[in-house]
């Protein structure tokens, strides 16, 4: 029987299978490069999100330039109000949904202020460029003690830095889902706006 603190018998791995101290580098170095293509592929899709924002409020600018010309004189009141609700919704939730995919592009706050309050994760220097401006103020200082460290230091930092990209990655992601709903709304509400005035300008 296995003591209480001991890893269950099946979790042991034999001593050949384990893997060395620089496989494991060579395994987190391998996530991170990972995570940062993800980070760009979600940075470029939070490009295109804003392309389509740009387009929507061009075509809400139309739709609400039309609403205030000579329609609002030939057009019963309840329409123009119905028209003007649907128009301002629109646009806001275009402005809502660029200022939600601009925070994809650049984060505002340091990287560590995304981890949890009860996180305490290590310092990711060299491999995290916030940690690095902190602990290391000249050149010497991060030549040094960055790289004349263990290798078991420098995996540990590798993993730090690890954890708080796969944080960012997931805040930044729920940012852009967030925005690409909201303006899915923007279209419908842009949709039945549109749609609403043509029907008028062809009743009237």
């Amino acid at each position: 029987m296995n003591p209480p603190d001991s890893p269950p018998r099946q979790m042991i791995m034999p001593a050949e299978t384990r893997m060395t101290v620089e496989q494991e580098l060579q395994l987190v170095m391998w996530h991170l490069d990972r995570f940062d293509r993800l980070r760009g592929s979600t940075a470029s899709r939070a490009s295109v999100t804003l392309s389509a924002a740009a387009i929507l409020s061009a075509g809400n600018a139309v739709a609400l330039s039309q609403l205030f010309s000579s329609f609002r004189f030939a057009a019963p009141f309840p329409l123009l109000v119905f028209l003007s609700v649907t128009g301002a919704a629109s646009a806001a939730l275009v402005v809502i949904a660029m200022l939600r995919a601009t925070s994809v592009l650049v984060t505002l706050k340091p990287s560590r202020e995304w981890l949890p309050k009860h996180d305490h994760v290590p310092s990711g220097s060299p491999f995290n460029g916030h940690d690095v401006i902190i602990e290391h103020p000249t050149f010497d200082s991060f030549r040094l003690k960055a790289f004349g460290r263990p290798i078991e230091a420098t995996i540990l930092s590798a993993q730090a830095e690890l954890w708080i990209c796969i944080q960012q990655h997931r805040h930044r992601y729920g940012r852009l889902r967030n925005a690409v709903f909201l303006l899915r709304l923007a279209a419908f509400a842009f949709m039945i706006d549109l749609v609403s005035l043509v029907l008028a300008n062809l009743a009237l």
